[in-house]
């Protein structure tokens, strides 16, 4: 995975077939394979997956085939765009909100 960019955006969307933490970890290096992903992070109990991404480089077609690859089912005509900086950590957050005081 690489740095982000300012043409980068996050999405949001279903994953279905997890069962536990293993089954994370294949959806996380399944999709941070892909040249122009530059985050991802699953959600277990909520049976999501984020994913931030250069679009011109990784389409919603590729990340579902890479996370079928691996055994599960994404659901991307379910995708979310998230607002630019709501995928960041709550310690990115607070960092920034300090470095601005």
């Amino acid at each position: 995975m690489s740095a982000p960019t300012a043409t980068s955006e996050t999405v949001r969307f279903p994953v279905r077939g997890m069962t536990c933490g293993s089954c994370v970890s294949h959806i996380v290096r399944a999709a941070g394979r892909l040249d122009g992903v530059t985050r991802v992070s699953v959600d277990l109990r909520r049976e999501t997956a984020t994913v931030r991404r250069e679009p011109a480089l990784v389409s919603n077609a590729a990340l579902a085939a890479a996370i079928g690859a691996a055994g599960y089912q994404a659901d991307l005509d379910s995708a979310v765009v998230l607002p630019p900086g709501s995928d960041r950590s709550l310690l990115d957050r607070l960092s920034a909100a300090l470095t601005k005081s």
